[in-house]
């Protein structure tokens, strides 16, 4: 067995060597928690499973970023969101079919934000060359398990697949909803049994749940003067004051006749469409490829060509009750037809939507050496659009904690992580978790009762209603940042224990 690695940088040039907080997982809430850690002057190390040139390959993945999270990233951290970014300024809502809804300008509430673009943003502020990479960011062998060792002057072992090992003085799980941190945490991990017999303990121990729907994302690019932009810029007129264009995201609901629902966000000035089509289903995949391990697909896999034919058929053949077609049933809706015709099946991902089904375990271990953060502690559907904004939440409370138990020696790193996985946090995710899961059930619905008060809904409640929603399903977000300020370390504390650049 390899020694284990202490990778040290010197936080006090006099005394002492501070072991290196470990991140696992180089997705959105590992990133993020580093670049702070990174402005605290705090030494880290970055495990990701995935190559270096895979890391942001899951270019069709995109997310929304609400209130809290713009605080942190904006205000907090110092990042140029802009780099990122497309603000909303209004919303289309159809039915399935392509019967126009409503259509309203909004007030700004935030934005879409396309996870590749995030990540490869992050990584270029967080390592300027390649230079700056080695011996922090370790690439293409992920963790296979780790040790804490209370008793050696309490630290934790990481080991990799490729048998090295890491020291560090915490461990932050940021690797997703198949967290192999948490399947060593609260799974029965067994380091002398191969990962298929261990994978059979963890799915008994803690699996788990199917949400019954599934979901197929990409992007598609937009070329100037092509059908797709004539039929998307249909979508993007506002009637307001005035007949003006805006940017606005586009989401099409369910009726009892027609399965699917489907999201569509633009970016980089609508030259890219991001979508979603999300749908009712008792099995857990379609597609060949789809095998659950393409973890930079959270866990699903890419189309070909005949499934896409198969999946996404718009022909008049496609609307008998026996069709597979994803849009059985619609018949005039030109928009997503020029989408589907412009995207590769392999641009195209097939996933299911799963959560957890025991919601009330700890996202900490008993000595507080080891952490869950985002998906690896409250995995969620995202019809609320809350898992990213409570990753980066996650990411930004839990590391100010740690930076005021290292640099200001005020409390200890246990203490720093205890003040993290509060009982509140853990409810209040709880109830988000339950929520994105009601709205998942009611989304997917053909029950002609549920789409109709989904139409009704749509159509009349006020467009304040819908921005409300957003402030509603953040607010767990925005009361666990105002713990930290109010009860740990004030903005302006947080402010001071930065480094100057």
């Amino acid at each position: 067995m390899n020694s284990p690695t202490n990778i040290t940088t010197t936080t006090n040039a006099k005394t002492d060597q501070q072991l290196p907080v470990i991140i696992v997982g180089a997705g959105p809430c590992g990133l993020v928690a580093a670049f702070a850690l990174k402005k605290y002057g705090i030494p880290f190390v970055i495990i990701e499973r995935a190559s270096r040139t895979k890391i942001c390959s899951n270019a069709g993945s995109g997310f929304e970023l609400a209130p809290t999270a713009i605080e942190i990233l904006q205000n907090r951290l110092g990042i140029d969101i802009s780099k990122f970014i497309s603000y909303y300024e209004g919303m289309g809502i159809y039915t399935i079919k392509g019967k126009l809804i409503r259509h309203s300008k909004l007030d700004e509430i935030g934005g879409s934000v396309n996870r590749a673009e995030m990540q490869n943003y992050l990584l270029k502020i967080l390592f300027p060359s390649e230079q700056d990479e080695e011996g922090v960011l370790f690439c293409g062998s992920g963790l296979e398990s780790y040790q804490e060792k209370e008793e050696e002057g309490r630290m934790v072992v990481a080991k990799l697949a490729s048998g090295k090992e890491l020291s560090g003085c915490v461990l932050l799980a940021c690797d997703g909803i198949h967290s192999r941190c948490r399947a060593v945490l609260h799974g029965g991990y067994d380091s002398t049994k191969d990962w298929e017999t261990n994978s059979k303990t963890i799915n008994a121990k803690d699996p788990l749940h199917f949400c019954n729907a599934m979901v197929y994302w990409g992007k598609t690019p937009v070329p100037k003067g092509s059908d797709l932009e004539r039929e998307f810029s249909k979508t993007q007129r506002a009637k307001g004051n005035d007949d003006t264009n805006c940017t606005s995201f586009i989401i099409a609901a369910t009726t009892s006749r027609a399965p699917a629902s489907f999201f569509v966000v633009p970016s980089k000035n609508a030259t890219i469409l991001n979508w979603a089509v999300t749908i009712y289903s008792e099995t857990q995949s379609r597609s060949s490829a789809n095998d659950g391990k393409d973890l930079t697909r959270r866990g699903g896999g890419p189309l070909n060509e005949a499934e896409k034919k198969r999946l996404f058929d718009f022909s008049a053949t496609n609307h008998g009750k026996d069709s597979e077609s994803l849009f059985r049933g619609v018949k005039d809706f030109p928009l997503l037809e020029k989408i589907f015709e412009r995207t590769p099946a392999e641009d195209i991902t097939e996933a299911a939507f799963f959560d957890r089904n025991n919601l009330d375990l700890p996202y900490s271990s008993d000595t507080k050496l080891v952490a869950l953060l985002g998906d690896a502690a409250h995995p969620q559907t995202p019809l609320l659009g809350q898992g990213v904004n409570m990753a980066i939440t996650d990411a930004y409370v839990y590391t100010a904690n740690i930076a005021v138990a290292l640099k200001n020696k005020k409390k200890s790193l246990r203490d720093a992580i205890a003040d993290c996985d509060t009982d509140s946090r853990r409810n209040s995710a709880k109830r988000v978790v339950k929520d994105a899961r009601m709205i998942c059930n009611l989304s997917t619905s053909t029950n002609p009762f549920m789409t109709t008060l989904l139409y009704l809904y749509c159509r009349f409640a006020p467009t304040r209603e819908f921005m409300n929603q957003i402030s509603k399903t953040d607010k767990s977000n925005l009361d666990f940042l105002q713990d930290l300020d109010v009860n740990h370390c004030s903005p302006k504390e947080q402010e001071g224990l930065q480094q100057k650049s």
